[in-house]
């Protein structure tokens, strides 16, 4: 995890939300199924290049990280996810831990329990839109623009939702928010801080089955998240 997840909520609703100052162009429209290599919004906060203020925007980025060095955006589809015990370290995600990081607003996401040869999805939320921990990237492709894109953190799964699978993403308290996209605070010290609350935040969840064909990435629609036993 995260493999798939949901952002259904209006951009102009997250901008409120996240206290947003610039929307960007080109904002994905709203999905119940997000895969890999799609485009999603993020929130980000770029150190100012002079003594103004940061400035808070939501952006479209790709989902699998592409970073300034590498030679195809080909990497990315590899690192969609980046694992929160050694991102500070990875070539692929430490500048980004130091430097750019990202929230990943997410209305929930799903995960499959493997049971034998059987795996059934489960889809996991709140009643109000989560935030991941991410990082981002800007790489230059070969027609001169440039191309945002992220990865989601995830760590060891707690919990209920170690019953699921063993791995979740990093789920940002609310009260954490400014600290990580901050600039200005130390990368590696906010990444500790928010892996040692995702364990409370997790508990605070709620999940339940969803029907197999969220499986598809064709499949969308909010039907998709709604409890198995009700089709």
């Amino acid at each position: 995890m995260c493999g798939r997840y949901v952002m259904a909520t209006p951009a102009s609703d997250l901008v409120a939300l996240f206290e947003v100052d610039q929307a960007g162009d080109a904002l994905p429209e709203p999905s119940w199924n997000i895969p890999p290599t799609t485009t999603v919004p993020i929130v980000v906060e770029p150190a100012p290049r002079d003594d103004s203020p940061p400035v808070r925007r939501l952006e479209a980025a790709r989902w699998g990280l592409v970073p300034s060095w590498a030679d195809d955006v080909s990497v990315g589809a590899r690192a969609f996810n980046a694992r929160a015990e050694s991102a500070a370290t990875k070539p692929m995600f430490r500048d980004a831990v130091r430097e750019r990081r990202a929230l990943v607003p997410a209305d929930g996401w799903y995960e499959w329990r493997r049971q034998g040869e059987a795996k059934t999805p489960f889809y996991i939320h709140d009643d109000a839109p989560l935030t991941f921990a991410g990082l981002y990237a800007w790489w230059k492709q070969p027609d001169g623009s440039w191309l945002l894109s992220t990865s989601i953190l995830t760590t060891a799964a707690t919990g209920a939702l170690a019953d699921i699978h063993e791995r979740m993403p990093v789920v940002v308290a609310p009260e954490m928010r400014d600290a990580w996209i901050d600039p200005g605070e130390d990368g590696e010290a906010t990444l500790e801080a928010v892996v040692a609350d995702a364990g409370a935040v997790a508990a605070s969840l709620s999940m339940h089955e969803v029907d197999r064909r969220v499986g598809s990435v064709r499949e969308q629609g909010p039907d998709l998240i709604a409890p198995a036993a009700t089709r």
